[in-house]
Parts: structure tokens; sequence; C-alpha cells
């Protein structure tokens, strides 16, 4: 029966993580088609236009939100790979990263599971159920902190919430998932299999940052066990996680060595928010997880809990680390969050089942409540056909003339920002700016591309821009005309609809 429970569980977080989807394909109607995105759509738009890459048979990464294409790198590999796909099969794009969503939702939830029940604990395996129901659905206090103005984390850092993961992308579900299937041998104390080298590559090409988050975890685990008078475990490590650090080694050089990859790399910050947004982030379940692993330090210390202890510990120090990248180490976080929070609750009710059940069903709605006022947003933004979840027509004839006329040749398109962020996902063509991150010097390109819509660039200044950047066309919307300058006039038009108007730039500049 439990195993039923826990099957019934995962694919109930499954099809969940999948209505948004649907609900937002079936209210696309004759003047707005849906993108396909739900959290985060400026960086699922970057995952499309990664896809593009294996779309057209290559598989050297070139930053699409940049004029200039540079050497490329080995970089992104997973979405390319989906881009192959896409193209060996003659399937959409957007179809093939909803296909490796599902299948990576149902590889990080299976993962979950299969690493609670490697944790030989008899009071979480007496509430298993309740257990998997929480780190796969719940959440933090955003719903609360909301309304007080304060943004929490509960509600855009996808990758450290199981729910959060299935709904963004398929890259975060399936590399917190690889990253399980490590510990869960870690658990086990299991030997070295054929295919561990392989899946820590896996893991490095998919999440890199599982890797560091990976190997910070078992220095913390040895360490508990070194302080317990127990076996290092070493062999497991070093064949997973060797292997996935020469693939780091190879991507940070890679970056280093062009130009244009290390000057987007510099932009690239993700810092962490302070403590207490991380705390209200994390909250109700938090609150309990420090008084469960405050327990476990100064009484047990249960041997079978070392590595949740260490992920919990180290999860937060790696967040902390001085890097510019540091928000993404709290990868699957709620995890061992959850396990700790129960081990509290049990602590807090004594173990006792029917206490037990009376306080998580009072705790259970305060961490859903979230997800829940997410989801209901998601469904006022599918209603109004907000821009970006939804494209315009306009929009979508104008990206298909593209790809038709320009695009196979890979030319340079000026658009306004929003546009730019759709051109290289649905086209071949590049912009000057599209993307906050992956457009190199982003700041200054867009304050630029403020000022030339706002009509306040000299036609000296454009043609110095356009050689610069080797510029082919300009799309004009038609809502700006006010702004549209008298020398753009002797720009010859080719193409125009209700919204936009493209222009050659070389021939008349």
């Amino acid at each position: 029966m439990p195993q039923k429970i826990s099957r019934f569980i995962i694919l109930l977080t499954v099809i969940f993580s999948g209505l948004p989807f649907l609900v937002g394909l079936l209210l696309q109607d004759a003047h707005y088609i849906y993108s396909g995105f739900l959290l985060n759509p400026i960086d699922g738009f970057s995952y499309l236009a990664k896809m593009q890459i294996g779309l057209r048979g290559e598989w050297l990464f070139h930053l699409p939100y940049t004029s200039q294409e540079g050497a490329g790198a080995f970089l992104f590999l997973f979405y390319i790979f989906l881009g192959h796909i896409a193209r060996i099969f003659s399937l959409q794009p957007t179809l093939v990263f909803h296909l490796a969503r599902i299948a990576a939702g149902f590889f990080l939830c299976f993962g979950i599971e299969m690493f609670l029940r490697t944790i030989q604990v008899r009071w979480l395996q007496s509430v298993f159920s309740y257990l998997l129901f929480v780190i796969l659905f719940g959440s933090g206090f955003g719903w609360l902190a909301g309304p007080l103005g304060v943004f929490t984390m509960d509600f855009w850092v996808a990758e450290a919430y199981p729910f959060l993961s299935m709904i963004a992308n398929p890259h975060f579900p399936f590399g917190v998932g690889l990253l399980l299937m490590f510990f869960s041998g870690i658990q086990e104390n299991r030997s070295v299999k054929w295919f561990d080298p392989f899946l820590g590559v896996i893991l490095a090409i998919v999440l890199p940052f599982g890797v560091v988050v990976g190997s910070a975890v078992i220095v913390v685990y040895n360490f508990f066990r070194w302080f317990q008078s127990e076996k290092i475990q070493w062999k497991l490590p070093l064949f997973y996680l060797l292997p996935a650090g020469i693939v780091l080694v190879y991507q940070y050089f890679a970056i280093l060595s062009d130009p244009l990859l290390r000057d987007w790399n510099a932009q690239n910050q993700t810092p962490t928010p302070s403590l207490w947004v991380l705390l209200l982030s994390f909250a109700p379940l938090l609150l309990l997880a420090l008084i469960g692993i405050g327990l476990w330090v100064v009484q047990d210390r249960d041997k079978n809990l070392n590595l949740v202890a260490a992920w919990l510990i180290s999860g937060v120090g790696l967040a902390y680390f001085p890097f510019a990248l540091q928000r993404r180490f709290l990868l699957g976080w709620f995890i061992p969050v959850g396990i700790f929070a129960l081990i509290g609750l049990g602590r807090i009710t004594k173990n006792r089942i029917s206490r037990f059940r009376k306080w998580f069903w009072l705790i259970l709605p305060l961490s859903l409540l979230t997800n829940l006022f997410l989801l209901f947003g998601a469904l006022q933004a599918y209603t109004q056909h907000r821009s970006p979840l939804y494209l315009s027509r306009d929009e979508f004839a104008v990206l298909e003339w593209m790809n038709r006329e320009v695009c196979p040749r890979k030319a340079v398109i000026l658009t306004p920002a929003d546009l730019g962020l759709l051109v290289p996902a649905y086209t071949n063509c590049r912009v000057v700016y599209g993307h906050p991150f992956e457009t190199v010097y982003a700041n200054m390109t867009q304050d630029w591309l403020e000022q030339f819509y706002d009509g306040e660039i000299s036609q000296g200044e454009f043609s110095h821009f356009v050689e610069s950047y080797q510029i082919e066309y300009l799309v004009w919307p038609r809502g700006n005309l006010s702004k549209f300058s008298k020398w753009m006039e002797k720009l010859p038009v080719v193409y125009q609809n209700d919204r936009f108007i493209i222009l050659e730039t070389r021939q008349g500049s």
C-alpha cells in the first residue's frame, strides 16, 4: 500500500506540473499564440534559442542574443541535444522542450522517492507518504511576505524547490535527479558501477552547479563520518565527481578563452538574498528543520542522517559563499529542509503518529499556498494574454517572415527589447539586444536601444552602430511612429504588418 500511495503522489505531482501549460495552450486564440512558458519566460526563450543551434545541425554554442558570433564552445549541450532531437524527428522545439520537462519531472520524483527510501530512519519511514508529499508540493512563506512587499525565493528560485523545478524547465529536475542518484549510492554505500563516471559527466553537462553541490556535500558528509570514527567514503565520489570535474574545468577555460563568453560570464550575477528572505522563503518547514537538526546535533547524531545534514549545512554555506552565482547552490535544498522538518515535527509530537497528523495538516496548507498563488497568478496572466507568455499574431508573422527570408544566413537584426527576446528563440537570426544576461554589455546596449527608439540617436551615430554591429535589418513598431526620424524614411521597407515595419539598413546607411 505505501508503494501505491507513493506512485499516486508522484503521478499527481507530474499532472499538476503539466496542467498550467495545458490551460495556457487552451486559452490561446486567433490573436494570441501561447509561448509554452509559465515561470521565468525570459530564460525559457533562451532555452529555445539554444535548441535552435541543434535544430540547424550544430553543436558549438554561440551567444544567440549577441550580434557577434564568437569562436563558440561546447556549452549548454543539453539544450543543443534537444534541438537535434527536434531536427531528427521533425518536431517543434517547444514540444520537445515539454516532453523533456515531463520526463525529467518523473525522473526527479522517482529520484526523490529512491533517496528517501535509502534513509534508514524508522520515524521517516513511518511518515514516508507525508514526507514525499510535502517535499514534492511544498514551498515557503512567499504568500505571506508578498503582500508586505517582500519578494521571496519560493516564487522564482526554481532550482531550490522540486515543484518549481518541474514547471520551470527540464534541466533543473533532470540535474537534481542525477544528484539524488549519486546521493542514494552514497547512502547505500554501494560499490562503483561502470556507469557512474558517465552519470557524473552528464550531471556536469546538464547542471554544472550540481557537481559543486555534490562535492561540498560529500566533503561535509565525510567529515561527519571521520568525527564519528567511521570509514571515509571516497571510491564512488572519486569515480563520479572526478570526470564531472574535468568537464567543469573545460567549461571554465572555454569561457575564459573566448572574449565574448568571458564578458557574458562577468555580467551573469545571481546573488542570494538576505538570510531573512531565505528564512521566509523556506518557512514554515525551515523553522521545523532547524529544530530537527539542532536536536540531531546535541542528542543522537544518527549516522543515517549524516548526508542529509551535510546537504542542509553545505547548501546554506555555499549560498552565501562569495561567488557571483551563489544562489545557484541552493539546488534541491528544499529536500533536506523537508526531511529535517519532519524529523523536527516528530520530536515536537514525541513521534506519536496521531499528534503528528494533527500538526502536519495544520502546517501543510501554509507550505502549499505559495504554489497555489503562483498557479492562480499564472491563470490570470493567461486569461489576459500577457506578453511574453503569449505572442501576438503580428509578432509571430514577423518571425515567420524572418525565418523565410533573412534568417537562413544568420542576419543581425535591430529590434525593440521585447521582440529581441523572441527572435533567437524562433529563428537563426541574431539580435543586438534581447536578454539581460545573454546579451554582452547588456546594460550599455539596452541604454542605447532605448535612446534609439526614443528618437534620440542621430543618423551618424546610427550609421556607425550599424557598421560596428553589422546590422542588416531594423524592426520599428508602428505604435512608436511618432519617434521615427526623418532620415530613416530613406531606408527601404522590406516587410510590414499591422504592428511592425522592417527596414533594410545597410543600403540606406
